[in-house]
């Protein structure tokens, strides 16, 4: 899943009343590991497991960049050009798994363009 504010806190706990331990943005892909009804305990890109509340997430498939200056292709083949690089720890939106596993078709927000980036340069896909 992913945030779908523009800010949303994680708790320690499934409660508003709990301690908060970090601001996520919109587009922050999670992995929810526990779901109750109105809380979800997920894990972020580095292994934090934390609390958010469900109706700051969203169903839009998200990956979360873990490459400086990541390169995004034209196609998903490294000889085609370069569209932009982007930064780490970027959050780009899943558009098209490619079937060799190896490239997913992705949009950046931050750049406004839909382009192809090696799978194993990300966090999330699966």
């Amino acid at each position: 899943m992913s945030v779908s504010v523009n800010q949303a806190i994680l708790h320690d706990a499934p409660s508003d009343s709990s301690s908060k331990t970090f601001i996520v943005t919109k587009g922050y892909p999670l992995e929810v590991v526990v779901s109750l009804r109105e809380w979800k305990k997920v894990k972020d890109h580095t292994g934090t497991i934390s609390w958010i509340n469900s109706e700051n997430l969203s169903q839009k498939k998200m990956v979360l960049n873990q490459k400086k200056e990541n390169p995004i292709y034209l196609e998903a083949d490294s000889s085609s050009p370069i569209l932009a690089k982007v930064n780490e720890n970027v959050p780009l939106e899943i558009l098209e798994l490619v079937e060799t596993g190896k490239w997913i078709k992705v949009y950046s927000s931050v750049s406004n363009i839909e382009g192809y980036i090696y799978n194993s340069d990300l966090w999330g896909a699966k």
